[in-house]
């Protein structure tokens, strides 16, 4: 696997440093980050069943480290990979400070990159709409998700991309679980997993979600992409301006101080460990949830009309 490693003066100066206490030193902490991932592949089959695989990538540190190694994956497997990065229209260029960042790993390495923009999709930036659904008591955050989806999933439909790769870390599916199990959604938190949703990888509408760094922690990401000089967001572009005081925000912030305040170095661990092994009763119990068409857009909806139209449609009002 291809690599650009900064020299070391002695590769056995320690890097990082293990939950168990062991010391890793640069290159034994890359071949323990890769190894991680590749498990995690393997063991839930994130992507042998596809041909076509799109990288979701912000720009992020977590998305341009899994762009970087999937790639590599990928081309040793002889699967096409593109890298889809969505333009959402927020305050400050903040999106659009790293796009230039993108474009220019993906010309490099030899990736295709496919830009969307809310602002030519919706007709809206994220900024217009979050005036536009204040009053509805609607959060930035959720409205940036179901828009994001939705134009993703239209995309990789439209190219025939069989999967999209998201850089979810075990820290993002610990927040996810514990934001799930105090709100009381078993369904949706039956949907989280390496491999997101209920439905299987055939039914049609979807593109199917996979996590293939589903095992690894967002210090160990950060390690591995300073490790092989992956660009990287300063801390000034780092965290979405419109991002606000959300539940999952307050769920993060407590996961983080137990972790390290409280000394519960495994809490993250322990919770993800725990789901994988309530998973497949979970999946069982919702799989048989049938889906209707959308009347407007066509995509798979619980409902007659989707969240994203039913969402649009209060913005033309």
């Amino acid at each position: 696997m291809k690599r650009n490693i900064s020299e070391d003066k002695d590769e056995h100066i320690p890097y990082f440093v293990l939950s168990s206490g062991n010391r890793l030193s640069k290159k034994q902490f890359i071949r323990y980050f890769e190894k991680k991932v590749l498990y995690a592949i393997s063991k839930y089959d994130l992507i042998n069943p596809y041909q076509k695989i799109a990288v979701a990538c912000s720009g992020g540190k977590d998305s341009m480290a899994l762009l970087y190694l999937l790639n590599n994956i990928c081309k040793e497997r002889r699967k096409k990979l593109v890298a889809i990065m969505i333009e959402e229209g927020i305050t400050n260029n903040y999106r659009k400070d790293m796009i230039p960042v993108v474009q220019k790993f993906c010309k490099e390495n030899d990736i295709e990159l496919i830009l969307l923009s809310f602002k030519k999709e919706f007709r809206f930036g994220l900024e217009e709409i979050a005036k536009k659904i204040r009053k509805l008591g609607i959060t930035n955050c959720y409205v940036c998700s179901i828009l994001k989806r939705w134009l993703m999933n239209k995309k990789a439909l439209e190219l025939n991309i069989e999967a999209i790769a998201t850089a979810h870390s075990l820290d993002d599916e610990a927040e996810s679980i514990m934001l799930n199990l105090l709100k009381g959604n078993p369904e949706l938190l039956g949907k989280l997993g390496p491999v997101s949703g209920i439905s299987s990888k055939k039914d049609k509408g979807f593109s199917q979600r996979i996590k293939p760094f589903y095992l690894c922690s967002t210090k160990e990401i950060v390690a591995y992409c300073k490790a092989l000089n992956l660009p990287i967001p300063t801390k000034k572009v780092a965290t979405c301006p419109m991002r606000g005081e959300t539940f999952r925000v307050e769920i993060r912030n407590w996961l983080a101080k137990m972790e390290d305040e409280q000394n519960h170095k495994e809490i993250k661990n322990a919770l993800v460990s725990s789901f994988l092994k309530m998973m497949p009763m979970l999946k069982e119990q919702y799989k048989k949830k049938t889906f209707n068409k959308c009347k407007k857009c066509g995509f798979p909806a619980s409902q007659e009309i989707c969240k994203t139209c039913e969402l649009l449609s209060k913005l033309k009002k």
